[in-house]
Formats: structure tokens, C-alpha cells, sequence
């Protein structure tokens, strides 16, 4: 699936953006996140350490993926796999429980997220390239989509709706900050992405570290100026402030919102269900890994829509300690046991 395909390093950059940026939509979602007034603060602790667990990815992938191939390697790729099915989920899960908070029709909320899989699975199998440019296509739109909401919200932003510094509340850092890295499931796919790439990895991860945590910051900053503490009650506060957006005779620009994170769901869906079918390639053959990634797309469908109308089903899912350990265990554990053998081995 794809194997043949090569991206550049700066279309690798754009496609972690875009890819990782989708899930920033969401970050009152997931069960305990904290007020997102702070999250400029949680930013600063969620770059270090997502730099700092990047060094064992960045090493393995430049291991190169024979050390996947042997026994120890194909199992622990079939422990990414799962991995990769659980972001799958998160991400369909996201997209349904939005989709339920912005739409009360419930044929909306079955019926979008199958044409979604549908065209996610398709993705994936066109190949990493084609993945990477539909991504650069879809990261204009989405940049300049929220340049003009910023701009139709400049107004309305007033620097006494930011707290104090000091009224954060630790708990409240630590929550936002556990579930940014918590988010970085695009880091363990770097591994599974490094020997498809022409150029320097290493550079472009660390840059689209840098240039995603100084826009989760602006973005907060710039949120909370607005909607001020009523930010912090909401599932999705990123939505709930585009829909106060307005530009001339454009009243309510939500709907640009929703258009361009849909397209941004759909992206990161396919690179995923595609990095996810590199994992079974290595765990299982290539046959039979072609196979299987419909599968996982249609029980990862079935959660999703079961999400938005079983709150259990949800906390589940978006359960902030279960994706911090299960991204941390993919990017430090696992890639420290496939380099340890490596050494011992030669």
C-alpha cells in the first residue's frame, strides 16, 4: 500500500501540521482537559516534551525498517497497530461528537462519518505521495479559512477577558499539557513514515513542533480574549468561537469552519489507516494487510457513532490517561526496546 511512494521533507512538515492540527479543535473534548485559557502555558511544557520523546522515534526511523522486519520488530508493530486503530478512533469519535454539536439531525451524524471512511480508506491506499499532496492543498485553505475568521473576530477580542497568570491552576496546566502530548500520535508515525521521505526528517519535525505549539498559543490566547471563561465550559471551544464569526454580509462562519476541519479529518484519517496498513505489512505480510484495514476503519465507524449517544462510550475513548500513556509507551518504550536489541544484536 504506497509502498513505492516518496514525499519530501516539506511535504512531510505539512502533512504533520495539518494532521496534528485537526485534533487542537478539540481539546475540551477529552475527559479532565483543563480551562483552556492556560493551554499557551501547557504549550510551552507539551513542546519540550514532545521533542524530548521525538529523539527515540527520529532514531529508529533512521535505523531504517529492517529492524521491524525480525521477530521482536514484527510484534511490536502489531502493539502500533493497534495504537494507530485507537487514534482512528479518537479521530472519527471527534468528528461525530462534533458534527452532534453542530447539527441535531442524526442521519448527519451516521451517514457523513461513512463517506468519510470510505474516502479516508481510499486515501490510504493511493499512497503516502497522494496523501501529502491533498494535504497541502487542504492546509492553505485551512490557514487562510482561519485567517479571515481571525480577522472578522479581531474586534471582538478584549485583553481584560484573559485571567491573570496566576489564576491558573496547576491542575489545569498539567491536564492540557497531558493531553497535547497525549495528541501526538503523528510522532510514533514518523517511524513508520521516515523511509518515504526524501530529505531531512529531523529538521522538519522539529520545525513542525516549533511552528504547531506557537499556533496553539496565538490560537488560545487569541480564543480566550473573546469568549473569555465561558471557553472552558465548551467541548469545542474552537467552534463555539467561529460561530461568532462575521464578515460583511457573511453572518455565522462556522460553516467555513466545519468544511475545512472536515477536509483536515479526512487527511489525517487516511495517513493514519495508511501507516496503520505499513504496521500490518511488517506484522502479518502484505496480502493479508490489505485486507485488514477496512476492517478497523468499520469497527473504529462503529464507536464513533455509538460516541455521540453513549457518554461511557465517549469518556472511553477520550479518556486523556489512556492516550498520554499509550503516545508515551509508542514513542519512548517500544522504540527503546526495538534500539536496545538493535545494539545487542550487532
Amino acid at each position: 500500500m504506497g509502498s513505492r511512494n516518496r514525499i519530501s521533507s516539506t511535504q512531510l512538515f505539512t502533512l504533520l501540521l495539518l494532521s496534528r492540527g485537526v485534533l487542537s479543535v478539540a481539546c475540551g473534548a477529552f475527559s479532565g482537559s483543563g480551562n483552556i485559557g492556560c493551554a499557551a502555558l501547557s504549550a510551552v511544557i507539551a513542546l519540550i516534551a514532545s521533542i524530548i520523546i521525538s529523539i527515540p522515534v527520529l532514531y529508529l526511523g533512521k535505523c531504517g525498517a529492517q529492524t521491524l522486519k525480525n521477530g521482536t520488530g514484527r510484534a511490536i508493530c502489531g502493539i502500533y497497530a493497534l495504537y494507530f486503530f485507537y487514534a482512528v478512533c479518537i479521530t472519527m469519535t471527534m468528528f461525530t461528537v462534533l458534527l452532534s454539536e453542530s447539527s441535531g439531525f442524526r442521519v448527519s451524524i451516521i451517514v457523513l462519518p461513512i463517506f468519510m471512511s470510505a474516502a479516508a480508506l481510499y486515501g490510504s491506499y493511493k499512497g503516502i505521495e497522494a496523501i501529502s499532496r491533498c494535504g497541502t492543498l487542504i492546509l492553505f485553505a485551512v490557514a487562510a479559512s482561519f485567517v479571515l475568521l481571525c480577522l472578522s473576530l479581531f474586534s471582538k477580542s478584549d485583553l481584560l477577558n484573559l485571567p491573570p497568570v496566576g489564576s491558573y491552576s496547576v491542575s489545569d496546566i498539567i491536564s492540557n499539557a497531558v493531553i497535547m502530548i497525549g495528541e501526538q500520535s503523528c510522532i510514533p508515525a514518523v517511524i513508520f513514515i521516515y523511509p518515504h521521505v526524501k530529505g531531512n526528517v529531523k529538521k522538519s519535525v522539529v520545525l513542525w513542533l516549533l511552528v504547531l505549539f506557537v499556533c496553539i498559543c496565538s490560537l488560545s490566547l487569541f480564543i480566550t480574549s473573546i469568549l473569555g471563561d465561558y471557553a472552558g465550559s465548551q467541548l469545542f471551544p474552537v467552534y463555539s468561537w467561529a460561530r461568532l464569526s462575521s464578515f460583511g454580509v457573511l453572518q455565522r462562519l462556522d460553516s467555513l469552519f466545519i468544511a475545512v476541519w472536515t477536509a483536515g479529518v479526512f487527511v489525517r484519517l487516511a495517513l493514519l489507516l495508511w501507516v496503520l496498513s505499513i504496521c500490518l505489512r511488517y506484522t502479518i505480510g502484505t496480502k493479508t494487510s490489505k485486507l485488514a484495514p477496512p476492517v478497523f476503519c468499520i469497527a473504529a465507524l462503529v464507536f464513533a457513532a455509538a460516541a455521540p449517544f453513549n457518554r461511557t462510550i465517549r469518556d472511553m475513548i477520550l479518556n486523556r490517561n489512556i492516550l498520554f500513556f499509550a503516545t508515551v509507551f509508542c514513542c519512548v518504550i517500544l522504540p527503546a526496546v526495538l534500539i536496545l536489541k538493535r545494539r545487542l544484536g550487532r
